[in-house]
């Protein structure tokens, strides 16, 4: 992995726990995506509304700010960036709503880091019209 054009794409990961959000974001910068953090959801806004990322990757449950809100309120600044739901409860519900709010899909944790990875590509595949899903494969 690590082509040029994912050298180029900025991957905002939002999460409370320093630990995961350092793990979830060594693998992306490990994956060749330019890689920027959050610890909660104000932060996050703040890096969306003055750096447009081409994807955010958001914890569901924050003290602050709900995942779910958070979602909401990027599709407000860009309704075109995709948006990856991590919860650590697995809540069908929950990931059924975050889905319906233009949730790009929500995985469980602990993340399996190779199917995040996939899932990221296959978003801004999706996205960009499929020309990412060939420079993938």
């Amino acid at each position: 992995m690590g082509s040029q054009a994912e050298s180029r794409t900025r991957v905002l990961v939002v999460d409370d726990e320093p630990d995961a959000r350092e793990l979830i974001a060594l693998a992306l910068s490990q994956a060749g995506f330019e890689v920027d953090d959050a610890a909660d959801g104000f932060t996050a806004l703040t890096k969306v509304a003055h750096g447009r990322p081409d994807l955010v990757v958001t914890d569901l449950h924050m003290p602050g700010m709900h995942g779910l809100d958070l979602l909401q309120r990027i599709r407000r600044i860009h309704a075109d960036v995709p948006v990856i739901i991590a919860t650590g409860l697995e809540t069908y519900d929950l990931c059924t709503s975050a889905e319906s709010y233009g949730a790009v899909t929500c995985l469980v944790k602990p993340l399996n880091l190779d199917e995040l990875i996939w899932t990221i590509e296959m978003a801004l595949a999706t996205r960009d019209g499929g020309a990412r899903a060939d420079a993938a494969i």
